[in-house]
């Protein structure tokens, strides 16, 4: 396989198997039940490229493949069938470069620090390690905590930091060597809201428009990915399924319409003749206020042309119609639609 200068990442049909443990049928219910090995593909022919400075975004439901993706990239992994060039270097011949031209971050990133030491010195430690020039490590350890938002708790025990100020360090120590490729294997697991949304910040305003560098950023949390990538890749049981924007993925939601409506007096019976209706595909009813009688309603629509004959329908049946407003298809109905999954925070 070729390297090309436009891409930080490429994969041709690279495929990485496990063997998996499954009871049989018949035995299921057997006090001595034999399990059957089965060969399961996490990723499973992948052909991929990333653009040099892009920040790509690996959206996929938990199990899809996106952790075993990461670790082939990073070599902590062999492939079993294909290829991967990362910066340019086969992660199977040229394992040293590739590590060379990596930062990886997994979900768990605050492992590896210890606890007792305070923040500069935990990346003092791996400075050594990562070979950073010992005549500009002290300032290189300052200058990524600074950019992390760290510089001034860079003396405060590590066991003191809060879980989103962990996983900041682990992003500080993640590019101690300046790495040109970054990947992040979803770095924002288990923190809370502000946290998150400060790692998220500081990825695509410090790291991405700043540093120009590659970021190859995966999750299963839809909103991250449609707020910060520039393309996003839907992966699921090891495949791409869908690579575009993320204006371009929610263009490929179900076409046709989706109104959301609260009304008033409406009965089970009238919900019931509302989804036998031409034109209506799905019809949700929640009950908003029990004691005003109002009724929250969520209907998609084949087309807008079913939209009047609603309307009418309510006129008819003399339902009031308290608030009204139409949807525009987002990511996760893209993502529902092609993974068949749901997802959320």
């Amino acid at each position: 396989m070729t390297a090309s200068k436009e891409y930080a990442i490429e994969t041709r049909n690279l495929t990485k198997t496990y063997k998996s443990k499954i009871k049989t049928a018949k035995n299921q219910r057997s006090l001595f039940s034999h399990k059957e090995k089965r060969i399961v593909a996490a990723v499973n022919h992948l052909d991929l490229q990333i653009r040099q400075g892009e920040l790509f975004g690996l959206l996929g439901p938990n199990g899809a493949g996106k952790t075993t993706l990461v670790k082939v990239l990073c070599t902590l992994l062999p492939p079993d069938e294909g290829t991967a060039l990362v910066n340019g270097f086969d992660v199977s011949k040229q394992q040293m470069q590739v590590k060379q031209s990596i930062g990886t971050l997994f979900s768990v990133g605050e492992r590896g620090f210890f606890w007792r030491l305070n923040g500069y010195s935990n990346l003092e430690f791996y400075a050594a390690i990562y070979n950073v020039p010992r005549n500009g490590r002290k300032e290189r350890i300052i200058e990524v905590m600074e950019l992390v938002g760290l510089k001034e708790h860079a003396f405060d025990f590590f066991q003191k930091y809060s879980g989103g100020m962990k996983r900041k360090l682990a992003l500080a120590r993640t590019l101690l060597a300046d790495p040109p490729i970054l990947l992040l294997d979803e770095p924002t697991t288990g923190l809370d809201v502000t946290s998150s949304r400060a790692i998220r910040d500081f990825i695509k305003n410090d790291l991405i428009k700043k540093t120009g560098k590659t970021v190859l950023y995966t999750t299963h949390y839809i909103e991250e990915v449609a707020q910060m990538c520039n393309r996003v890749g839907i992966m699921n049981k090891g495949k791409i399924i869908a690579l575009d924007t993320p204006d371009a993925l929610k263009d490929m939601a179900k076409k046709g319409e989706v109104a959301e409506l609260v009304v008033k007096n409406m009965s089970s019976a009238q919900v019931q003749a509302l989804r036998g209706m031409a034109g209506v595909e799905e019809v949700a009813a929640q009950v908003q206020d029990a004691v005003l009688g109002q009724t929250r309603l969520r209907i998609r629509l084949t087309d807008v042309d079913a939209l009047p004959r609603v309307l009418d329908f309510f006129f008819k049946e003399k339902i009031k119609l308290v608030n009204f407003k139409q949807e525009e298809p987002t990511l996760e109905d893209a993502f529902i639609e092609l993974t068949g999954a749901g997802v959320g925070r």
